[in-house]
């Protein structure tokens, strides 16, 4: 909390009954190349602050989020400027089985690229807020036990504006043949 500047590279975090990690209120830091694996909460969460980025890394087998991205003002729409990017995040919402995706997007101005996500019980990106751009991601095998939700969804708030959807490529969306809910 509170800090600036600061760079996580390469570790690998594996095993809690709880959340991984909690970046709050900070400034231009950084988790590259990680892995986190085997939480029962949310893998990395991201919240006030800016220019914070998750970047090139896997995350799987989570009980719930892959990440949290929650920034910026609404009010004045000033951008957060917070990414997540070229991860590779599946299996999560292991526990709970709606309502925790891969990336759940809040606040205004951040981005979600280049990222492979998939294998999951609900959608992989939830976004509220305005001005994030989602591009260039490739979605696979999700809805699995959802029938009312969208692979990338949003909630019918008009507020919700200037969100960019664009190159994103999706496959394999809802149960698959045989494959029921519970």
């Amino acid at each position: 909390a509170n800090v600036a500047h600061v760079r996580i590279e390469g570790l690998v975090f594996d095993l809690s009954r709880s959340s991984g990690m909690l970046i709050r209120d900070s400034e231009h830091c950084l988790i590259a190349g990680c892995t986190l694996k085997r939480f029962a909460g949310n893998g990395i969460t991201m919240t006030g602050g800016h220019e914070n980025g998750i970047f090139g890394c896997d995350l799987y087998s989570l009980g719930r989020r892959a990440t949290e991205v929650i920034g910026g003002d609404r009010k004045t729409l000033t951008p957060a400027k917070h990414f997540v990017e070229n991860c590779w995040m599946h299996s999560f919402g292991r526990l709970d089985h709606t309502y925790v995706p891969a990336v759940q997007l809040e606040g205004c101005g951040n981005r979600v690229a280049h990222n492979l996500m998939g294998d999951c019980p609900s959608s992989v990106v939830r976004y509220e807020g305005n001005d994030h751009v989602l591009e260039y991601n490739r979605v696979y095998r999700a809805l699995l036990e959802s029938e009312d939700q969208g692979a990338m969804e949003t909630f019918g708030n008009p507020t919700y504006r200037g969100v960019v959807l664009r190159y994103n490529h999706f496959s394999d969306i809802g149960p698959q043949d045989g494959m029921q809910g519970p």
